[in-house]
């Protein structure tokens, strides 16, 4: 069992969910970020986390961080950085691990980057695997879903009755509520054993567009129209990221991802939420 970790993207969505399960579950957690002042950083501090000044950027830096810990969590980001610093971050985190001798490191990577999409921010997801893979760390990789917490996005027309994504209405998505990642990751940190040297594709539930509708309307006692979206709209529509959002929501209406949902939860004893789950915790019935 890793005793302290270093979560790295520790006050983002994806490392704060894993830094509070290893809390709970009585890890040290060491986490890294530019700014120790943020109300995020602060909030980790008051939960008992210890904060560590340093980025993706300063190999030195991470291998005094992780030079004090016995594994590492680390998460890149596409959208904030693009293709080629992202994939370097993921380098400077896997050769400064290497050079610190990390006992464990869990790397966050994307559902289906290992099959070759052609989505830019999962190629750079699989760049930076097929380096981890190369170090001979002891590593595990974990490839989440889209995320339920992106939903938030659609909240507001969602309370005026209408769910507009570009999702085809009859093909399923598969979604992965963020909490769920942590409880997983820190499941993977108690044993390294088990864990070390495989990938899991991770998802929470998986809904057509329609179905998602009928669930938020169960939720929020409003009537909800699912309404498709072409995806060629986002690229017209979006001043950033638009052929990003095209190829990506193409590649979910042909293709999809695959994670084994039931086995996973019977597997690791894990119960993962259902999107009605969420979205009551979420607040979505108020």
């Amino acid at each position: 069992m890793s005793e302290s970790v270093l979560v790295i993207g520790a006050t983002g969505t994806q490392g704060g969910a894993v830094a509070d399960h290893l809390m709970d579950d009585g890890v040290t957690v060491h986490a890294l970020t530019r700014d120790p002042d943020a109300d995020a950083a602060r909030s980790l501090e008051d939960d008992g986390a210890e904060i560590v000044e340093g980025s993706l950027d300063e190999i030195g830096a991470l291998e005094t961080a992780m030079e004090a810990v016995d594994g590492v969590f680390c998460v890149t980001n596409f959208w904030e950085h693009g293709y080629d610093t992202e994939v370097q971050h993921g380098r400077n985190a896997i050769d400064a691990a290497v050079e610190s001798a990390v006992e464990h490191f869990v790397f966050s990577s994307v559902g289906g980057a290992e099959r070759d999409t052609g989505i830019s921010h999962f190629d750079s997801k699989w760049e930076i695997e097929r380096h981890l893979e190369e170090s001979d760390l002891n590593a595990t990789v974990v490839r989440p879903v889209f995320y339920m917490q992106n939903l938030e996005g659609n909240r507001e027309d969602v309370t005026r009755g209408t769910l507009a994504l570009a999702m085809e209405r009859h093909v399923p998505l598969q979604m992965l509520d963020v909490d769920d990642l942590g409880a997983f990751v820190a499941r993977v940190f108690a044993d390294p054993d088990r864990y070390v040297g495989e990938a899991f594709e991770l998802a929470s539930d998986e809904l057509t567009l329609t179905a998602t509708a009928i669930r938020m309307a169960d939720v929020t006692g409003v009537d909800v129209t699912a309404q498709h979206v072409p995806p060629a709209a986002l690229e017209e529509g979006m001043e950033q990221f638009g052929e990003e959002y095209r190829v990506m929501f193409e590649w979910f209406n042909e293709h999809g991802y695959e994670s084994p949902i039931d086995e996973l939860q019977a597997e690791h004893g894990l119960k993962f939420s259902r999107l009605e789950e969420y979205l009551e915790r979420a607040g979505w019935d108020r």
